[in-house]
């Protein structure tokens, strides 16, 4: 097998400046040091704990899960390892309703497609499914919330921040229904965890998702955090086949990867400084680009997870516009999930966004280290390719002559 060929990189990476961090981040040096040698001297299986090299690698897995649980002011019991976020939603949900047979389930308009497209999986096998709506701002109603429940309701799955435009959930009055009616409450933290302290307790969450290649760590390993004494009872395995994870998550476990997640864990949790500069660096590039003509700063009056800028532009397609940015930029058209479907942000259209500001979302994602030098650069670049692109544009000639008509087929009146 031949090596990769690094020249076949369609960008220098040198060059590139990396705003996309909602999607992945890159793994911190400490990260790499504590991961190499389970890749390299310590091979051993931890479900094979006849031997030395066996033992090593079970109690590698049993402090990282220990340090991943006091991170969470969780019980290490209730950390189960998967492969990454989307295996752990796809555990709770589809864990909680097919271990209750049939029953209705209650998610939201501006969710992931783990969640979403879970629970139409269970919608297709005879659930019933209220999928909640959502004001300009993104946010869900609770009182909207609450009269959707009914008898039969198994779960409410409601994410924490939102991985388009950063938009955070009000989770206590959610968790507060939910405790109420005694329902399990389901949440994917996966843009929470490491950016903005979050303790799943404090919401009443029963099951939380995550992965750490969201907050500096490997990519290939998430978990779950199941609360063992709460409202859910019982998760049917979805992989079955070994013991591994007090039965529920069957697959030799991969002990380079928890190893890193939890040192990129706990080294995160001990970078306040960094922290402190990456916020002043996210304010300075959302104030610099609100700033720029015609630009729309998505869910831009509620809180926001830091780190996560979901940006339209009036009167510019979102292809040609993101082709643009991307000769120097590394961002993505809404989610990293999605951003190549050619289809308006689902998210964006929930929020009731016409279609033209929808497929025109950009998410710009700084990370710890990105340089003010960096967000300068960035943008500069934007101004440039946002300037050329509207004086190649009709549309934008007659906006700014203050007439927007003839308009284009994927104009609509929510756009202006």
């Amino acid at each position: 097998m031949e090596s990769i060929n690094l020249q076949l990189i369609p960008h220098n990476m040198e060059d590139c400046i990396y705003l996309d961090h909602a999607a992945s981040t890159p793994c911190l040096p400490e990260v790499v040091d504590a991961m190499m040698p389970f890749f390299t001297q310590y091979p051993g299986n931890p479900g094979s704990v006849v031997h030395g090299a066996g033992k090593f690698a079970a109690r590698a897995v049993k402090d990282s899960r220990e340090t991943i649980a006091s991170v969470l002011a969780a019980a290490p019991h209730e950390i189960f390892f998967t492969s990454g976020a989307t295996e752990a939603i796809n555990m709770a949900i589809k864990g909680i309703a097919l271990s209750a047979g049939k029953g209705h389930l209650i998610t939201c308009a501006t969710e992931h497609s783990a969640v979403l497209q879970s629970c139409r999986s269970l919608e297709s096998r005879g659930f019933r499914l209220t999928v909640m709506p959502v004001d300009e701002n993104g946010s869900i109603t609770p009182n909207l919330l609450e009269a959707s429940i009914a008898k039969d309701t198994l779960l409410v799955a409601i994410m924490h921040a939102n991985n388009e435009t950063g938009v955070i959930h009000n989770l206590q009055p959610i968790g507060e229904i939910c405790n109420r009616y005694g329902i399990p409450f389901v949440c994917d933290a996966t843009q929470t965890i490491g950016k903005t302290p979050f303790l799943p307790s404090d919401f009443g969450i029963d099951c939380c998702c995550f992965a750490a290649h969201k907050f500096y760590g490997p990519k290939g390993i998430g978990a779950l955090y199941f609360n063992t004494s709460g409202r859910v009872t019982r998760l049917l395995p979805q992989i079955e086949g070994g013991a591994q994870e007090s039965g529920l998550r069957s697959g030799t476990l991969h002990v380079a990867g928890i190893v890193g997640m939890a040192t990129a864990l706990s080294t995160i949790e001990n970078q306040a400084g960094s922290f402190r500069l990456f916020l002043e660096n996210c304010a300075y590039f959302e104030n610099r680009l609100t700033a720029m003509q015609g630009i729309i700063l998505n869910g831009s009056s509620v809180l926001r997870v830091p780190g996560i800028t979901s940006a339209s532009f009036r009167f510019l397609e979102g292809g040609p516009l993101l082709a643009s940015l991307n000769t120097k930029l590394c961002v993505t058209g809404g989610s990293s999930c999605s951003s190549g479907s050619g289809k308006p942000s689902h998210v964006l259209t929930a929020m009731g966004h016409g279609p033209q500001q929808a497929m025109s979302g950009i998410r710009f994602s700084p990370g710890l280290h990105t340089s003010r030098a960096d967000i300068e650069r960035a943008l500069s670049h934007i101004e440039q390719c946002v300037a050329q692109l509207r004086e190649e544009s009709q549309t934008w000639k007659m906006f700014q002559k203050g007439s927007i008509k003839p308009v284009p087929s994927w104009f609509h009146p929510l756009d202006v």
